[in-house]
């Protein structure tokens, strides 16, 4: 009796299916891989750095064709920005153009610029309106007294975490009248062609 059941026990576990083992997939390797990213993607990296960047006050040196001098600019909002300045004037390059005379002086202005990144880079509009005292020999003793408006389209870059470099181009009018050689009075009211030059620290 025990061998018969011995003999249907194994006939049951031949007939029974055998399950197959298969062998488990290789594991990833892990590591640095040398895909290296691409320009567009490296691009994209330097937006979005840019972009999570802010404008800050800046201490300036305007050097623009008609001035040169200190100024000052604190941000108004996220994309807008307002500068004060000092500054020594000239239209040395008037009469090269007989556009106008030649006078110098001192004066003030203010500006503001605005920047279509957020991070103060690339692209900026800058309107700007300066009052001057003039003379046709002397800057400290002026005889006479303008003023110049206009606009400037350039692009900043930096030059480091701080220091920023902005080029421009436009278009100014300059008007001013002053005592010339002889006591005879001068004067230049012309529109004219705008440069744009100025580096800022970034406080």
């Amino acid at each position: 009796m025990r061998s018969a059941w011995l003999v249907l026990l194994l006939a049951s576990t031949a007939s029974a299916d055998v399950a197959v083992l298969e062998p488990a997939p290789a594991p990833s390797p892990v590591g640095p891989t040398n895909t290296m990213p691409s320009p567009e993607e490296l691009k994209a990296i330097q937006t979005l750095v840019e972009e999570h960047d802010e404008l800050r006050p800046q201490l300036q040196i305007d050097g623009g064709l008609s001035v040169i001098g200190p100024a000052y600019e604190h941000p108004i909002t996220k994309h807008l920005a307002v500068h004060l300045e000092a500054f020594v004037f000239g239209t040395y390059f008037l009469p090269w153009f007989d556009a106008g005379e030649d006078v110098k002086g001192f004066g003030a202005g203010v500006r503001p610029t605005w920047f279509a990144r957020a991070s103060g880079r690339g692209l900026y509009v800058a309107p700007y309106f300066r009052v001057v005292g003039v003379d046709d020999e002397s800057i400290p003793s002026p005889s006479g007294i303008g003023f110049t408006t206009g606009a400037f389209v350039g692009w900043a870059v930096g030059l480091g975490k701080r220091l920023d470099l902005r080029v421009g181009a436009g278009a100014q009018y300059i008007h001013f009248h002053a005592d010339g050689p002889g006591g005879e009075r001068i004067s230049s009211s012309t529109p004219f062609v705008g440069l744009d030059a100025v580096i800022g620290y970034r406080l």
